[in-house]
């Protein structure tokens, strides 16, 4: 072939090359070689490996998931199980998934988590899918939602669990002491209780600060107890914690042992037992908490487990005790002169003064009115008031946040305790100028009592022998009862407990 008949332009590169030293083709199935080769070259490198997937979306929306690519939120407050797995699994294999999953993604990972809620489903349906292999059971159509905090998911599932009613008390305080540590970890600081409190308003969980404290020690010195005791409440430590604080202060008098040292000696190893009790029997009294907890300080201290108990009685510490909880020196009102002299000048020796026996009963009914309070979670609205028969008046109940309910017997419970504190006047019979008998005594409270329902449902809860609250209620009115027999003894008159005692 000649080279009038090459392609055009071949004829100026084979110069080119020419030039450039390269030898120039000298046929044309070596031109035909050099085509083939240039034509040979393979597919650029994949250099996207390090590239980010693709980014989730910035808004809540439907999206679609394997059931392998949702995973259980690792840290939901609900330990234990639900008492309705099998149910939940038999409603979802019958009806399907009703509810879709509500889901989010931290940054960086590859697998999505239940974002509010929805634990047990999630399990149910892997078990479904294992068991069955059913397409509806793998492809799942879910809520996406963005990624906020941990702490806002951990929130959010604390609010769903409380709303479904699936928490039981050490579920919720350990759920709520870990939001704690996780508000602060994001703050980058320590927060005090009132903090807290509005920064878990903020995610939309409303807890107070008394709740807030009580949490706190229940999860800092109950955990033997809580880990172990399913049915532990918060009335029992309502009930265990004063009674502890008791006896760690008692125990500071006669010992150098600190309040750490004190737990693990004394009251750590009662917590052990009743664990190991409870495991076995399934049964669990507060009550019983409290006595040996009593009968181990008292054999450490080396006394009698009777004169320990009589110690922490308020009546044995102090002939009075006002509703703070404070001390006060008994004074007597002379008739003629108006000035302050000691009781025991007006009986005869040995005689038991009746001015003496109203301030014992008198403190012992405080200190019942305290115990029913605190069973039923209305501690808060306990206040003084020196113008009350009894020295104490009832707040009106707090509204319950819209997740919250005001359970029945917290109203029955304040009830009571505010037609005590405004109608448990001593009886009829004393001077115009006796304290217990004047006007300001029969202050109506600030809340009207008539309002008050002696139904069926309360009579009910009343005579309830399993109740602690309602027995501690019978308890207290016993105590009224002797507390107005008390102050119609023969001797000095009532008017001997003065505004500073009550």
């Amino acid at each position: 072939m000649s080279d009038e008949a090459m392609p055009p332009g071949a004829a100026a590169e084979a110069d080119q090359a020419a030039v450039k030293g390269v030898a120039r083709p000298t046929s044309i199935e070596q031109r035909r070689r050099l085509v083939a080769e240039s034509l040979q070259v393979g597919n650029l490198g994949n250099n996207a490996r390090d590239l980010p997937v693709q980014a989730d979306p910035t808004h809540d929306c439907q999206i679609e998931l394997s059931v392998e690519d949702i995973r259980p939120y690792e840290h939901n407050p609900r330990r234990a199980n639900n008492a309705k797995f099998n149910e939940i699994k038999a409603s979802i294999r019958a009806s399907g998934l009703r509810n879709p999953f509500t889901v989010t993604r931290r940054p960086g990972e590859s697998h999505f988590v239940v974002e509010a809620g929805g634990n047990t489903r999630l399990l149910a349906i892997r078990q479904l899918w294992a068991e069955t292999r059913e397409p509806r059971f793998h492809k799942l159509g879910v809520l996406f939602r963005p990624w906020r905090s941990e702490s806002h998911v951990l929130t959010a599932h604390l609010i769903e669990n409380e709303q479904r009613g699936d928490m039981n008390f050490w579920d919720k305080a350990s759920g709520v002491v870990d939001l704690k540590a996780r508000i602060e970890t994001e703050k980058g600081t320590t927060l005090s209780l009132r903090q807290l409190e509005e920064e878990m308003k903020a995610l939309g969980l409303s807890i107070n600060t008394a709740t807030l404290a009580h949490y706190l020690f229940a999860t800092e010195r109950l955990g033997i107890l809580g880990e172990a005791v399913i049915d532990l409440s918060g009335l029992d430590v309502k009930t265990l914690q004063p009674r502890l604080n008791a006896m760690k202060r008692y125990a500071q008098t006669r010992t150098s042992l600190a309040e750490d040292e004190l737990y693990a000696m004394v009251f750590e190893p009662v917590f052990r037992h009743t664990a190991d009790e409870y495991r076995r029997r399934s049964s669990f009294s507060i009550a019983a908490v409290c006595r040996a907890c009593e009968e181990e300080l008292a054999d450490v201290l080396g006394e009698p487990v009777a004169e320990l108990r009589m110690a922490l009685e308020p009546a044995a510490r102090s002939p009075q005790v006002s509703v703070g909880g404070s001390p006060t020196e008994p004074t007597v009102s002379t008739a003629n002169t108006g000035m302050a002299a000691p009781r025991h000048s007006a009986q005869a020796e040995g005689a038991i003064p009746a001015n003496t026996e109203c301030a014992a009963v008198h403190s012992r009914v405080i200190e019942q009115v305290h115990v029913c309070a605190g069973l039923v979670g209305i501690s808060d609205c306990l206040r003084s008031d020196e113008a009350a028969p009894l020295g104490y008046r009832m707040d009106q109940l707090p509204i319950p946040a819209p997740a919250d309910v005001l359970h029945p017997s917290q109203q029955w419970a304040w009830q009571l305790l505010t037609l005590v504190s405004a109608t448990a006047a001593p009886p009829e019979g004393f001077a115009a100028g006796d304290q217990c008998a004047s006007d300001s005594t029969l202050r109506v409270p600030d809340q009207p009592v008539d309002a008050f329902q002696f139904d069926a449902a309360f009579f009910g809860w009343l005579v309830d022998a399993n109740d602690r609250t309602a027995s501690a209620c019978w308890d207290l009115i016993g105590l009224v009862r002797e507390f107005r027999s008390s102050v119609s003894m023969p001797g000095l008159p009532c008017s001997e407990i003065d505004a500073e005692d009550a």
